[in-house]
């Protein structure tokens, strides 16, 4: 009986564990359908659809896009003087050259920058919303690697609330999502996320609950970004199972990845090619809307 006992308190205790880990993973269950529809229509090109003279992130990027008609994502980060900019490292060795951080930089001074050699400069938010003007959807990903924080969340909504075309928002950060959540119910929100074991590498304790989805409890998003590269991850795989979230594909490299992963995620965002699904998706989605 004691031995009997033990078992059914064992079954208990893990019984308790599993409703605890669905409940921290558990997304956004409550919005509609046909709210998410318009950013799922067609693939998102990851900083634009960038080569040797169109650098990522920039206005070159985005036309190209544009033109091409696909979704876009984008990185926003702020200056020292509390401008909004679209880079997406912190700093501006690797682009432009000049081994400096961006959030200790003036916007006159970004403006001098040139991206990977060309004339292209790094674009303000409202540049590049100027641009696109509602032509194609966005994500736009909030950076959590500068000082500001979640603070940035809500100067983003300030220049994001009036824009007319569909957006998303994503960060890697749980509180910039809550943010959203809190403040700013009615904007899709996203929460991204990878697992870098399987990428080899290690993980801290913020990294494997990223990884894990645990701090969905803060943000409960609309919708995961997660990495491709890692999406075996349990926890990813139960929630796409359990709760059916829309899910989207980050970074997809080649036409035969994109193809392989269609039935897994809902959403692609890609670099490096120039995929031939978007087209066919566009086709799909208008007929389900007609």
């Amino acid at each position: 009986m004691n031995g009997l006992s033990i078992w059914m308190g064992a079954v208990c205790v893990l019984a308790l564990l599993g409703m605890l880990h669905l409940f921290l993973i558990a997304p956004n269950t409550k919005r509609k359908a046909r709210e998410m529809r318009p950013v799922k229509t067609v693939l998102y090109a990851h900083r634009g659809l960038h080569d040797g003279s169109a650098p990522e992130n920039s206005l070159a990027a985005f036309r190209r896009a544009m033109e091409k008609g696909c979704g876009i994502e984008w990185d926003v980060r702020s200056t020292r003087d509390g401008e909004l900019i679209i880079h997406h490292d912190p700093s501006a060795l690797r682009l432009c050259g000049v081994d400096h951080p961006l959030g200790e930089m003036t916007l006159e001074e970004v403006r001098q920058l040139r991206l990977a050699g060309t004339d292209e400069g790094i674009p303000t938010l409202a540049e590049a919303l100027a641009l696109v003007d509602g032509s194609v959807p966005l994500i736009v990903e909030i950076k959590h690697d500068q000082p500001l924080g979640v603070a940035l969340a809500g100067r983003v909504y300030d220049q994001m609330k009036d824009y007319a075309g569909p957006w998303w928002m994503e960060s890697f950060d749980p509180r910039i999502v809550r943010w959203f959540r809190r403040h700013a119910p009615e904007v899709i929100r996203g929460q991204l996320a990878y697992d870098p074991r399987r990428l080899g590498k290690k993980r801290t304790l913020m990294e494997t609950l990223g990884a894990h989805l645990l701090m969905n409890v803060l943000s409960r998003p609309d919708f995961v970004a997660y990495g491709c590269k890692t999406s075996r991850n349990y926890s990813f795989r139960v929630l796409r199972r359990l709760f059916h979230p829309v899910t989207a594909a980050w970074t997809v490299d080649s036409q035969e990845e994109s193809q392989r992963l269609r039935s897994q995620f809902d959403v692609q965002i890609f670099e490096g090619f120039e995929p031939d699904l978007h087209q066919i998706w566009n086709r799909e989605e208008k007929e389900k809307l007609s």
